[in-house]
């Protein structure tokens, strides 16, 4: 059985992988545009559990439209795309990234329902992600991986957008709590009493934190979920 102790160990180990390799890359990319100062979070996998539990506890189906806010090398997209078929649209600031993100689209056969377009996130306007950012079809389910001070830095943008839009947001962050800006109250500061409101369900164990859609109670989103469902860690699908 998949423990949160399994799972983290195993995020640390990409984590360190992918910044040993990024020391290494940046070297050689002076010339590509790449996120640098502009970043909410350096890029990193996020580790295939993880990933399977947070689209799980977003409750994604083939009808959702899926957008990766951060989408990196676009594995969580694929993969999304793979087992449920829904469309998905990767917004990343990073070149190379999105280039690696569309050839593994292309390469697991599922080109069709995946795009990714170059977007800074520390600049988006809410209302084009809340109605569908550059023509793509409106966001209804949203993640999320980002640093506690990048989603901090993104927290009124995200907001204002959850506030126009219809869709819910899953965010993998190990301590929320920490994850505060107490100065701009950040994308998840309970303490501020504005109406966004953090389900903690099954899933908070590995890190794994859901806002409902606008207008949904905390209270009938928990009724809903089946946490047999969302803790249920089936083998890996190769997207490389």
């Amino acid at each position: 059985m998949t423990s949160p102790e399994d799972v983290s160990r195993a995020q640390q180990a990409l984590l360190r992988d992918a910044l040993a390799r990024r020391r290494d890359a940046d070297v050689l990319r002076e010339d590509a545009r790449w996120a640098g100062e502009a970043s909410l979070a350096p890029f990193a996998p996020t580790e295939p559990r993880r990933a399977r539990i947070a689209l799980r506890a977003l409750r994604v189906r083939e009808d959702d439209v899926l957008y990766d806010l951060g989408s990196g090398d676009g594995r969580v997209l694929v993969a999304a795309a793979l087992e449920i078929g829904c469309r998905c649209v990767g917004l990343e600031l990073d070149d190379e990234l999105r280039a690696r993100a569309t050839a593994l689209a292309e390469s697991a056969g599922v080109g069709r329902l995946c795009e990714f377009h170059a977007c800074d996130l520390s600049q988006i306007h809410p209302r084009e992600l809340a109605s569908g950012f550059a023509g793509a079809a409106a966001p209804t389910a949203c993640f999320a991986w980002l640093t506690g001070s990048g989603l901090s830095r993104f927290s009124r943008r995200l907001r204002e957008a959850w506030e126009r839009g219809a869709f819910r947001i899953a965010t993998c962050v190990d301590s929320l709590d920490s994850c505060v800006d107490y100065e701009r109250d950040g994308a998840f500061a309970e303490h501020a009493d504005v109406g966004w409101r953090v389900h903690r369900g099954a899933a908070a164990e590995f890190g794994v934190f859901v806002v409902p859609p606008r207008g949904v109670s905390l209270e009938r989103w928990a009724e809903d979920e089946d946490e047999s469902d969302v803790l249920a860690c089936e083998p890996e699908i190769e997207t490389e």
